[in-house]
């Protein structure tokens, strides 16, 4: 007999009213993305005088900011007009987001973006503390 594993279902958040919402969207602004990747080009090409050197802490400071993936509820009526977007409904469970992450992995722009923090944050949120001990 085969049993079927329990997928945790996401509860999600309106990263602008701070509420639970299960209608809505992920989204990410592509115009922020595209100028966040011509200022990484930029900053790493950037003269250094030695490469071999630690990089210092006023040098990490000035790397551009990266693109911040955020939730939006229907409530809050964002407008994802140039937004990449994501329906909550597509996304029900962490093994959704794990697809998702397989998906935007792809994309030329996705080292630009906070996915990875993005859902970091969703499993701290979601998660049981004891699966995570130890980690991050």
């Amino acid at each position: 007999m085969t049993t079927t594993p329990t997928v945790a279902a996401i509860a999600w958040r309106c990263d602008t009213c701070a509420t639970s919402t299960t209608t809505g969207v992920i989204h990410i602004n592509l115009q922020r993305v595209t100028a966040v990747e011509q200022e990484l080009t930029a900053w790493e090409k950037r003269p250094r005088e030695d490469v071999s050197r630690a990089v210092e802490l006023a040098e990490v400071f000035a790397a551009p900011m990266i693109a911040r993936w955020e939730v939006a509820c229907r409530k809050c009526g964002h407008d994802c007009s140039g937004c990449y977007s994501i329906e909550l409904a597509l996304c029900p469970s962490v093994f959704a987001l794990v697809k998702w992450t397989a998906h935007l992995y792809d994309k030329s722009w996705f080292r630009a973006t906070n996915w990875v923090s993005f859902i970091h944050r969703v499993a701290q949120e979601n998660g049981d503390p004891a699966e995570a001990a130890g980690v991050w």
